[in-house]
């Protein structure tokens, strides 16, 4: 049995992380709130925008932004990867650093070149470690990314789809499916999917009337659908980070609680063997001077 004053100072030392496990509990559930009412707001406009630009680009036709262009072949693709920049958020950041491994791999075993554009320094440092070529990285914590900074990377990869650098342009985040559900998602963010042509009913009923003109709008549009979906997934991924970080603590919460409880039982066990041995000891001097 351990002694007295090592049992002590592990109760100490488990109490403190237990403090410090709960208070991060904490921060990790106010923040999750925020960032899910964020994200939720924003994936209505976002999804909505995305799916009316994909039905416009259907009637209109390709050619009407070079941002719809299909290319006959995919030679360069980028990879658009959003992670954190801190541990302590259970497989988090593993699980969507596999999955964009995974997808990475699948498309060089096709014979395409893959770089990476990544969001957060876990994400930065795994695609470094693996090899893959880094067209940029956001400096910015994503904690503290802006919608205008995001705007900025989304035009860069923009322009470099258009120049024809890319004929591709992935996004892997975390999707999130509801308050406590998520899961590591691969979207297409160019060329911007369209929609396949409905047939004559559904045409009459989507008699879209584009005005000043088709270009104009979509080409204001299309890009601001291309900013929101990016940004929309940055917001995603974080509030599915905060809360995996939040089940994380409260778990080792859990685990420092009970090990304080075994600690706290071992300890008064070994007080009380101490107690009982100095009254033996006590008795038997007695003894012995009664002797």
């Amino acid at each position: 049995m351990k002694g007295v004053k090592e049992l002590k100072a592990r109760l100490k030392s488990v109490g403190n992380i237990k403090k410090v496990t709960s208070t991060m509990e904490l921060v990790a559930t106010a923040k999750m709130k925020k960032l899910q009412e964020r994200a939720l707001a924003t994936r209505p406009y976002a999804d909505t925008i995305r799916a009316m630009m994909s039905r416009v680009a259907s009637f209109v036709g390709d050619d009407i932004s070079p941002l719809l262009a299909r290319p006959e072949k995919v030679e360069r693709e980028c990879v658009v990867l959003v992670a954190g920049d801190k541990g302590l958020c259970g497989a988090f950041n593993a699980n969507v650093i596999r999955k964009a491994w995974n997808y990475v791999k699948d498309r060089k075993a096709e014979g395409i070149a893959v770089d990476s554009y990544t969001f957060g320094r876990r994400a930065t440092g795994a695609m470094k470690k693996l090899k893959v070529t880094s067209f940029g990285f956001c400096a910015e914590r994503v904690e503290l990314v802006s919608y205008r900074e995001v705007a900025d990377v989304m035009r860069l990869l923009a322009g470099a789809f258009v120049r024809g650098e890319y004929q591709q342009v992935t996004l892997v985040f975390t999707e999130l499916k509801g308050t406590m559900s998520f899961n590591p998602t691969v979207e297409t963010l160019l060329p911007l999917p369209v929609a396949e042509k409905a047939d004559e009913e559904s045409e009459a009923e989507l008699d879209y009337i584009l005005e000043p003109s088709p270009e104009m709008i979509m080409s204001r549009l299309i890009p601001k659908s291309l900013e929101m979906k990016l940004y929309n997934g940055v917001l995603e991924s974080l509030a599915s980070e905060f809360a995996s970080r939040r089940v994380a603590m409260k778990n080792a919460t859990d685990s420092a609680s009970e090990m304080i409880t075994d600690l706290t039982r071992e300890y008064n066990k070994a007080r009380q063997a101490g107690i009982t041995s100095e009254l033996l000891e006590i008795t038997a001097g007695a003894e012995a001077l009664k002797g």
